[in-house]
């Protein structure tokens, strides 16, 4: 059993995940585009399909719709005061999501086929670089994050489908689904956002590995150990490749930044909403825990909203600190060869690699980095410890 599980490729699971996550995207009408393979080459590409289009915006507004005819007057007649602040968090934060995803697939449609066949674009461009054959998404940090956040979606889906357990009549139960169609298609906007750094971040992690072992490996072979002269041919090699190389680094930024252009609003809108939530949701759990029947179930929810916070940052900050690591390779010490164009396209090459840096802003406000998610697990803490303190003086623990 222990040699079978060794055996399993991480990447091609993580590739698994990545396959169920877009499936399960297209179910909610989120995802409206197909990717299949070309008859040519066998590579994967987007295409637009019209049918999935219409059924995305189809159920996209009757869901809409339904909530704000049926479950926004009963979140208005609600008198405890911390279950209307969720209740409305809820529905504002799944109303202007999607409104954003129906802007996207309406207005930025081309845009976003167009970034879809960039991502997969790349992957081939980096793959054909290397003279290892590469099946799958990322490694092994890429397969930890895949795997938490493909926990998280399962426990989201079990929790809201729950609800449905205690309904009798036909109008509450299909009403009851729209509004869970709603709330967890509007949540996929946050998991897109973790799926889009991570893929960046996958990407820069996999040309520094062939700049940092494989063009390394040919830089140092321009070295003769007697001084003598390099050939042309092996020159215009190596220089081909530093050319190479440059480009994707290149299209990646570009690629990185067209992403998070296209959803760096609705991310930060669900970003907020899920730490307000998360906030009054936690003092529920802590202070008012005899009104909730399954405590477990609940904290599960306060867990598993703290872990979609800090998958994304940490997606981020993995992006981040990958476009960074190619500077610290040292690659200005490897030998070089006395030709003078030689030169110019090396000085060219160090320049680039030092001006490529991704970096995540949501509208400018802020710079999304370690120091974030360590403010945010300190702010969390110190959070939890204040109402368990609240909750001891005033005799409600």
């Amino acid at each position: 059993m222990i040699k079978r599980l060794r055996k399993v490729s991480l990447p091609a699971v993580s590739a698994a995940i990545l396959s169920c996550s877009y499936h399960y995207g297209r179910v909610l009408g989120v995802i409206c585009f197909d990717i299949g393979k070309r008859t040519s080459d066998q590579s994967l590409v987007g295409r637009n399909r019209n049918r999935l289009k219409w059924y995305c915006l189809s159920l996209r507004l009757i869901s809409a719709t339904s909530v704000l005819c049926f479950c926004a007057p009963h979140v208005a007649d609600i008198e405890d005061l911390y279950i209307w602040i969720l209740q409305f968090l809820r529905l504002s934060a799944s109303l202007i999501c999607s409104i954003c995803i129906i802007v996207v697939q309406i207005g930025y449609e081309k845009e976003l086929l167009r970034m879809i066949n960039s991502f997969l674009r790349l992957f081939r461009r980096v793959r054909r670089l290397s003279s290892l054959k590469r099946i799958g998404f990322g490694g092994k940090r890429e397969f930890f994050l895949l795997t938490i956040k493909f926990i998280c979606l399962v426990y989201e889906l079990y929790c809201e489908l729950c609800q449905l357990g205690n309904l009798h009549t036909l109008l509450r139960l299909s009403t009851m689904m729209l509004d869970i169609i709603l709330e967890i298609g509007s949540l996929m906007i946050i998991h897109i956002g973790f799926f889009g750094y991570l893929s960046v971040a996958a990407l820069y992690s996999e040309l520094n590995r062939f700049v940092r072992v494989e063009l390394r490996r040919q830089l140092r072979s321009l070295e003769r150990p007697g001084g003598g002269p390099v050939s042309r041919r092996q020159l215009r090699i190596v220089e081909n490749r530093l050319d190479e190389c440059i480009s994707v680094y290149d299209e990646i930024e570009r690629v990185g930044r067209s992403f998070h252009r296209l959803f760096e609003f609705p991310v930060l809108i669900i970003l907020i909403v899920k730490i307000f939530a998360t906030t009054v949701l936690s003092y529920e759990v802590i202070i008012r825990a005899e009104l909730y029947p399954s405590k477990a179930g609940m904290w599960g929810l306060v867990v598993k909203s703290f872990a979609d916070v800090i998958l994304l940052t940490l997606a981020v900050h993995e992006a981040v600190s990958s476009s960074r690591v190619v500077r610290r390779l040292s690659l200005e010490n490897c030998p070089i060869s006395d030709h003078k164009e030689w030169h110019v396209k090396w000085e060219m090459f160090l320049s680039r690699l030092n001006f490529f840096e991704f970096r995540v802003r949501p509208l400018g406000l802020f710079e999304v980095s370690n120091e974030v998610i360590l403010l945010f697990i300190s702010s969390m803490i110190t959070y939890f410890t204040y109402v368990v303190q609240y909750g001891i003086q005033t005799n409600l623990l």
